[in-house]
C-alpha cells in the first residue's frame, strides 16, 4: 500500500482536549482512506496514474470521490471520502467497496457493543447521551437502536426455550418465583425459574417463564413443558415455601424428593420473634441445618421448641411445620449439603438482576423484561462454579428407569 504519511496528517492542534484520542482517530482515518484507495487499484488492476498495457484490460477510470461522510468507529467519528469509478465496461461488475458499504455510517462491530452495554446496566434513555460522550456528538446513533435490540433478545430467548433437554440428565433442581418491577405501575412480573445441575455438577438455566404469581397451574404448565422438552425427573427439587410449586411437583414429578429452602424458612421464623432474640435464634437455627445427621438436627429442633413454647409459640410452630421436608438434604451426599439446603443457586444470580430493576421499569412490558433478564442470567451463569465433589453424583439414583449409573455408563 503506497501511502505517504507526513507530520501534518497527525499534527494535533492545541485546541484539542485529548491528543491521544485525536491521534487515534486521525490515524484510523488515514489508514481507512488508504485502504479504500487500494481497493480501487485492485479493482482496476492498476495503480493511480498507471495506464493499461492492452485495451482489452481496460476496467474503468477513477472518477474522484463521493461527498465526504461521517463514519462512527470505536474511537469516535471520522470523515472519509469514498473513491468512485466510471466508464466500467457493461460486461463487468460495477465497483462497490467491500470495506465501507454504501450509506454505512458506523463500523459493523459497533452495534455488537450496544446489547452488552444495555445488559450491563445502561438504560434506554441514557444510552444515546452516554455513547455520544464516548464517540463524539456527531456519532451515528439513534434512540431507536435500543428498541431494535429487544428483537434480537427475543429471538435468542425463544430459540433457547425450544431447545431439547433430552441429552442433559439433571440430578438436582432449584426453583423459585422472582418478582420484579417491569411494565406499567400496576404490573408486577413473576418469573418462574428452574435451574438444574447435571451429572457432571454443571449448573444450567432450564426454564424461565412468566407465571400468574406462583400458582399451581403456572408451575404445572412449566414443569410439563420441561418434560415435553425431554427433561428427566430430577432426584431432588429445592424450593421455598410456595405451595403452588410443591403441589405441581407432586403431580408432574411424582418420584422427585423435595427440600425446602432454609433461608426462606429462617426468615419466616425470625419474623415471629422480637428483635432482641433474633441474633441468638439465627445462630441456633444454623446449628440445626449444619448438623451431621438427621437425628442430630431433629434433637436440636426439639430442644429449641421446648425453649420457645409458652413464650414464642408462633416461632415454635413455624419451626416444626413441614420439618421432614426441611431435612431431605440428609438423603444425599454430605459434601453437597451446602448446595441443597437453600435456593442460593438461583438467588445468587438474580441478585444482579434486581440491580437492573430501575432500568427494567422503563421497558414497555413484563414480556420485554423476560428477554432482557434472560441475557443477564446467561451472562452471570458463566461465572457459576460446579457442585462440590461432583464425583459423588454417581451415587445419586435418579427417579424412574434412568439412573446416574446408566447415564455415566453411556
Amino acid at each position: 500500500m503506497n501511502t505517504i504519511y507526513n507530520e501534518q496528517m497527525f499534527s494535533v492542534s492545541a485546541k484539542e482536549d485529548d491528543p491521544i484520542e485525536t491521534l487515534v482517530r486521525r490515524g484510523a482515518k488515514v489508514m481507512l482512506q488508504a485502504a479504500l484507495e487500494q481497493e480501487v487499484s485492485e479493482y482496476l488492476e492498476r495503480a493511480r496514474h498507471q495506464r493499461s498495457e492492452q485495451e482489452a484490460e481496460f476496467r474503468g477510470y477513477r472518477n474522484g470521490h463521493s461527498p465526504e461522510r461521517q463514519l462512527t468507529i470505536g474511537s469516535g467519528t471520522i470523515k472519509i471520502k469514498g473513491p468512485r469509478v466510471s466508464d466500467v465496461p457493461k460486461n463487468q461488475e460495477q465497483f462497490e467497496s467491500k470495506i465501507v458499504k454504501p450509506y454505512q455510517r458506523r463500523s459493523v462491530s459497533l452495534p455488537q457493543i450496544f446489547p452488552k452495554l444495555f445488559i450491563e446496566g445502561l438504560a434506554t434513555r441514557d444510552f444515546e447521551p452516554a455513547l455520544r460522550c464516548l464517540m463524539g456528538a456527531e456519532a451515528a446513533l439513534s434512540p431507536s437502536t435500543i428498541s431494535r435490540l429487544n428483537a434480537g433478545f427475543k429471538a435468542e430467548y425463544e430459540d433457547w426455550s425450544r431447545s431439547s433437554l433430552s441429552g442433559l440428565p439433571v440430578v438436582y433442581v432449584w426453583v423459585d418465583g422472582i418478582y420484579l418491577k417491569a411494565g406499567s405501575a400496576a404490573e408486577r412480573a413473576c418469573l418462574l425459574v428452574v435451574r438444574g445441575a447435571d451429572v457432571s455438577g454443571t449448573k444450567h438455566l432450564l426454564a424461565m417463564e412468566e407465571g400468574y404469581r406462583e400458582s399451581k397451574e403456572s408451575w404445572v404448565a412449566l414443569l410439563r413443558n420441561l418434560k415435553a422438552s425431554g427433561m428427566n425427573e430430577p432426584a431432588l427439587a429445592v424450593g421455598d415455601g410456595g405451595w403452588g410449586f410443591w403441589a405441581a411437583a407432586g403431580e408432574v414429578w411424582r418420584q422427585t424428593k423435595q427440600q425446602r429452602c432454609w433461608v426462606h424458612k429462617m426468615r419466616h421464623i425470625l419474623d415471629k420473634l422480637p428483635h432482641k432474640e433474633r441474633a441468638e435464634a439465627a445462630k441456633s437455627l444454623r446449628a440445626v441445618y449444619l448438623s451431621r445427621t438427621r437425628e442430630e438436627a431433629k434433637s436440636k429442633v426439639i430442644a429449641l421448641v421446648k425453649t420457645w413454647r409458652g413464650i414464642y409459640d408462633r416461632a415454635a410452630e413455624c419451626l416444626v411445620d413441614d420439618l421432614d421436608r426441611m431435612l431431605t438434604f440428609f438423603d444425599f451426599p454430605a459434601e453437597q449439603h451446602k448446595h441443597l439446603r437453600t435456593t442460593n443457586a438461583i438467588e445468587s444470580v438474580f441478585a444482579s438482576v434486581r440491580l437492573r430493576a430501575n432500568a427494567m421499569k422503563r421497558l414497555r412490558s413484563s414480556r420485554s423484561a423476560v428477554y432482557l433478564i434472560f441475557q443477564i442470567v446467561k451472562r452471570a451463569e458463566k461465572s457459576l462454579q460446579r457442585l462440590s465433589h461432583a464425583e459423588k453424583l454417581r451415587y445419586v439414583t435418579l427417579p424412574s428407569h434412568l439412573s446416574s449409573q446408566t447415564v455415566l455408563a453411556a
